[in-house]
């Protein structure tokens, strides 16, 4: 993903002990994405050292001062944010914040190349970036649902693996495979449009173990871009509804791979292409093209069609 025009790794896409590492979390209500009234802070810990929620908890279910020695990282809104949270548009490389990308999505930034990652106020403490080894960490997210209610802590975890080096005699050469889930979407619903990828090293000379270390790349910049086609000879047989610098940063991906990029089709109605009349009929066959960078290759896919009904 995106945050600001800096590339972040997902925390579920395969993270280095020195990459920008994206600490995403969704809030749900009754099945709904919803913002809490407060989120006071995010603190990362090593899972080895707390291996259950009692064990980094006090009685009140939050995070006491002694467990201030045992943080590797920590992030509190700045000064003059509103509900805990800045714009996604204030990030730059090293800040201690938590932004709000959408609602109920909220992400802080844990950056390999930083050695202090924010200060706590409650403990008085400067909290250094202590996330530099392989392993499982907590990230435990501080949250006020309502003006009225007590904080808690939500806890989710991630996996940061090792800055793998390698080196190889030749190019590497694979193949790359893309499937579209997603092949009807109703006219005025918002939809994940899903997306998986896979790809395989083709090399001869590499045995398995380089090959499936190879295939650990991780996926980056992906964009995806959505035509009309139009049958209509009156009109553009193509048009562009949503380009690919439409949906950078906003694509996002799953632990295997999928890349999802949400489709609000009621935006349709309001498209300049509708208004100067080249969409035509809405409902109709759309072209779905994805883009991505992988090792030192951009992949575009071969067009996907999908049915707007």
């Amino acid at each position: 993903m995106k945050l600001n025009e800096y590339d972040l790794v997902d925390r579920s896409n395969r993270p280095t002990t020195s990459s920008k590492v994206a600490i995403q979390i969704y809030f749900l209500n009754d099945g709904s994405y919803y913002d809490p009234y407060d989120i006071k802070d995010v603190t990362i810990f090593r899972r080895d050292t707390f291996t259950y929620p009692s064990s980094i908890l006090d009685q009140s279910g939050l995070i006491p001062l002694a467990a201030s020695a045992y943080a590797k990282g920590y992030f509190a809104a700045s000064a003059g944010s509103v509900n805990g949270y800045q714009d996604p548009s204030s990030y730059f490389e090293g800040a201690s914040s938590i932004y709000r990308i959408d609602t109920g999505q909220y992400v802080a930034v844990l950056d390999g190349d930083f050695g202090t990652t924010g200060y706590v106020s409650a403990w008085d403490i400067n909290v250094v970036n202590g996330a530099s080894a392989v392993g499982e960490y907590l990230d435990i997210w501080t949250i006020k649902n309502t003006a009225n209610s007590d904080y808690q802590t939500v806890i989710n975890s991630f996996y940061l693996q090792d800055d793998t080096f390698v080196t190889v005699t030749e190019p590497i050469i694979f193949n790359t495979n893309h499937r579209l889930i997603t092949k009807k979407i109703p006219l005025g619903s918002k939809k994940d449009v899903k997306i998986t990828t896979s790809f395989v090293v083709e090399n001869a000379n590499l045995n398995d173990a380089m090959r499936n270390l190879i295939t650990n790349a991780a996926i980056l910049n992906p964009a995806v871009k959505i035509e009309k086609i139009n049958e209509d000879p009156n009109i553009p047989a193509r048009v562009t509804v949503s380009g690919y610098e439409n949906t950078s940063g906003v694509t996002t991906q799953t632990g295997n791979d999928t890349i999802i990029f949400t489709w609000d089709t009621e935006n349709l109605k309001t498209h300049p292409e509708m208004v100067t009349g080249n969409l035509g009929n809405m409902r109709g066959i759309y072209v779905i093209t994805l883009k991505y960078d992988l090792l030192s290759e951009r992949i575009v896919t071969p067009q996907m069609y999908l049915q707007l009904v």
